[in-house]
């Protein structure tokens, strides 16, 4: 699938009054949609912006970026960036999530205790204005998150997990976003969710898991599309049969059927050569980097 632009639009926060809403499977860093903005104070001091991130509860944030610079990680602010920015983080849960009180003071009840965006993952960014903090005006604002919980076989509960056969199966029982599917119609599940979790050695010493998931899945494709995509991170199969969904991630299975000669309807064809057309000397794959800062 094409996915360049797809993909590498993610990081770019977007202001957009009718704007789709995002699932974040693993890890990833997202622009988000912004959806209120006022200034207030002296002089017009202050810059508020509320950022939504997913439209799901996600596990957490990591990082916040303005443009390419990193201005918070492990829960504090990288260099003097905590004198002109305030963040408040929410998660997206449906219980109890509240509307931010800083921002109803502020915003004189414009924004109010009923703006709780339950279900929705969001950041409020208070930005303090300073000529030379921002010289280039408004930042792109970014954060790396680790997004939706997920079912997993080892645990009583949802847990965070970069499982491409797990967040498949996700997003088919998904019934808000997804396909809305039974989990009982889901099959082997637990072989695939084995092969993406086996341990491959790499180059340089140590061992990953052979599948993860890190992306964005935009809810306005249509669900066939996203499925596609979501599949091609294990280099995988979803097959219908039998009203069951089984799911495959790509490894090698030794063939258990013999063929013999009664089995032959026609004479057998033996290709030696590969014709020059069909031959490649070389692939380069299209992927978001996280050493790379998640950049195309």
């Amino acid at each position: 699938p094409d996915l360049g632009t797809q993909m590498g639009g993610q990081s770019v926060m977007t202001r957009e009054a009718a704007h789709s809403r995002k699932i974040i499977y693993g890890r990833a860093r997202i622009g988000g949609n912004v959806v209120y903005l006022e200034s207030t104070g002296t002089d017009k001091k202050y810059l508020w912006l509320v950022i939504a991130v997913a439209g799901h509860e996600i596990d957490g944030y990591e990082e916040v970026w303005f443009n390419d610079e990193k201005i918070w990680e492990n829960n504090s602010f990288v260099g003097t960036w905590g004198n002109y920015v305030t963040l408040y983080k929410y998660y997206g849960g449906t219980d109890n999530q509240t509307a931010n009180a800083a921002l109803i003071s502020a915003s004189n009840n414009k924004w109010t205790t009923n703006h709780r965006l339950e279900g929705t993952a969001y950041m409020v960014v208070k930005l303090t204005y300073d000529q030379e903090q921002f010289a280039q005006g408004l930042p792109n604002i970014s954060t790396v998150v680790r997004g939706k919980k997920v079912w997993h076989p080892n645990h009583s509960s949802p847990v965070w997990s970069q499982n491409p056969a797990l967040c498949v199966r996700d997003y088919l029982t998904d019934t808000k976003y997804g396909l809305g599917e039974s989990s009982a119609n889901i099959a082997s599940i637990n072989t695939a969710f084995g092969v993406c979790n086996e341990a491959v050695d790499l180059a340089a010493g140590g061992t990953q898991p052979r599948y993860t998931m890190d992306g964005v899945v935009d809810t306005a494709n249509s669900i066939k599309s996203n499925i596609e995509n979501m599949v091609g991170a294990m280099i995988g199969r979803l097959v219908y049969s039998g009203g069951k969904f089984e799911i495959h991630a790509g490894k090698y299975v030794a063939p258990t059927v013999n063929i013999d000669e009664s089995m032959m309807i026609g004479e057998i064809s033996v290709q030696t050569k590969q014709s020059r057309r069909n031959a490649y000397n070389g692939v380069k794959g299209v992927f978001l980097s996280e050493e790379d800062n998640y950049i195309l």
